[in-house]
């Protein structure tokens, strides 16, 4: 049997491949619950500093596989259904949001690279990611609207904190498919690239040069920046205070400043 998902580690950087080309890497339940279990692996095993996601074949993801969704749910004909029918629809929708709030919530930082399809869960998975990036011609959507669905795992409590109101609300109303042009253009991913040679290069590069840095630091800064977006200026002030006040004097910390006196690249291996 092939594995619907492979773990690479390369320069202390961790690649996660779907790899269900065949089903233009469909989601299915398998996909959608091992990707953050491989990422709480990966921060166990303390096997990597950054985290690339990629698709194999020729798309990143088409979403969440329908036809397990649709078993999974019970749907019949009469679209009828009981209290006992409405309470595991509820658990299975809280299991699929918590899927992505892990990866939300992973302190190794995770980058989103996305060409061909990458719609509906898709779109709303690599929202969880901290970095963003795409080929020019990707597509992506919000496309619940157009099922009879309110989008339910985390794109319309996560994008109003990347893109505007206005341009999530266009989206999310219309549930129509947007590119990787105009995903730049409202700043849901970072770059474009022509090609996805050129995409995979541009994340590599990205990862690896997180990766050069310490990584009690990064991971710090990524806590710093998650919990903050929830507090008052003040407040979140006070907490990069207490960090510091904790973590400041360290190895990390000497190596940075006699590098910088030194000028030279600073050693956090």
């Amino acid at each position: 049997m092939v594995d619907k998902l492979i773990k690479e580690i390369k320069n202390d950087v961790a690649y996660i491949w779907i790899n269900r080309p065949d089903k233009k890497n469909a989601l299915d339940f398998d996909v959608w619950f091992g990707i953050p279990d491989l990422i709480d692996e990966i921060v166990e095993k303390d096997e990597a500093k950054c985290i690339l996601l990629l698709g194999k074949g020729d798309s990143f993801s088409a979403g969440i596989d329908i036809t397990v969704l649709m078993q999974d749910m019970n749907l019949n004909e009469n679209l009828s259904s009981t209290a006992s029918d409405r309470r595991e629809t509820m658990k299975l929708i809280s299991d699929l949001q918590n899927a992505f709030t892990r990866i939300a919530k992973s302190p190794i930082p995770t980058i989103a690279l996305a060409h061909g399809f990458c719609i509906g869960g898709a779109t709303s998975m690599i929202s969880a990611c901290d970095i963003r990036l795409s080929t020019r011609d990707a597509t992506f959507s919000i496309g619940e609207t157009k099922l009879g669905l309110v989008a339910d795992v985390g794109i319309l409590q996560r994008m109003p904190k990347i893109v505007s109101k206005g341009d999530l609300r266009e989206l999310a109303f219309t549930g129509r498919k947007f590119n990787g042009e105009h995903a730049e253009k409202i700043r849901f991913v970072n770059s474009t690239y022509d090609s996805v040679e050129e995409l995979y290069k541009a994340g590599q590069d990205l990862a690896e040069e997180i990766a050069s840095n310490s990584k009690h630091i990064v991971q710090g800064t990524k806590e710093i920046l998650h919990k903050g977006e929830d507090l008052t200026t003040d407040q979140a002030l006070d907490l990069v205070k207490l960090w510091n006040t904790s973590y400041l004097i360290s190895e990390d910390l000497k190596e940075g400043v006699i590098a910088f006196l030194e000028k030279r690249d600073p050693d956090f291996s």
